[in-house]
């Protein structure tokens, strides 16, 4: 069943030392998801290099000071990317409270266990969240999703304690690539 996202929040639970993401996909559903720190990690990897949105160096307590800084024109490169970041979240609402829905898509909420992610001519387009009793749950990914998930992960992971990773972490999540032609093709 495809349903779409009218509301999404993300927030840390002490008591079970987890992010709890609900999503709003009807007037009267929506969907549960408990995130892990391992899971939270994997997901932001993917999301921010996306997003773009910037992450402070000073605030990774493990941040390697063997990584070389990029060179100026990197740097710039980066800059206008993040301020374009920036930029666009102003038009996102994050004052808005989450409005709980009176019944939920599964009985229970659901622990995810993996994230895997697709991407379309280098664009970041679907998240499929693996969950421990054998769900997926998969969400169709744009820009303003992207932005939003990215920024709520760095807030709710703060509120958690959680270092969150820097961009130029070597890469460990599994993740599909798929490059699609542009060219028109002939099948047989």
């Amino acid at each position: 069943m495809q349903q779409s996202i009218q509301q999404i929040n993300l927030s840390y639970d002490q008591q079970q030392d987890r992010l709890l993401m609900k999503a709003a996909v009807s007037e009267a559903q929506e969907i549960r998801l408990w995130i892990t720190f391992r899971v939270a990690r994997q997901m932001f990897k993917v999301l921010n290099r996306e997003a773009h949105l910037p992450v402070s160096a000073l605030s990774q307590p493990d941040a390697s000071p063997l990584l070389s800084p990029p060179s100026p024109e990197e740097a710039t490169r980066q800059f206008h990317q993040e301020a374009d970041a920036v930029h666009a979240l102003e038009d996102l609402d994050f004052a808005t409270a989450y409005q709980e829905r009176p019944s939920m898509v599964s009985e229970q909420e659901l622990l995810v266990v993996d994230s895997r992610f697709v991407s379309i001519n280098d664009q970041l387009n679907n998240m499929q969240l693996v969950c421990a009793n054998g769900v997926n749950v998969n969400m169709g990914l744009n820009r303003p999703l992207v932005l939003a998930i990215s920024r709520m992960l760095m807030i709710a992971s703060k509120d958690a304690g959680w270092t969150l990773p820097m961009q130029k972490e070597p890469e460990a999540v599994s993740s599909i690539v798929m490059q699609v032609p542009t060219e028109k093709q002939v099948l047989h």
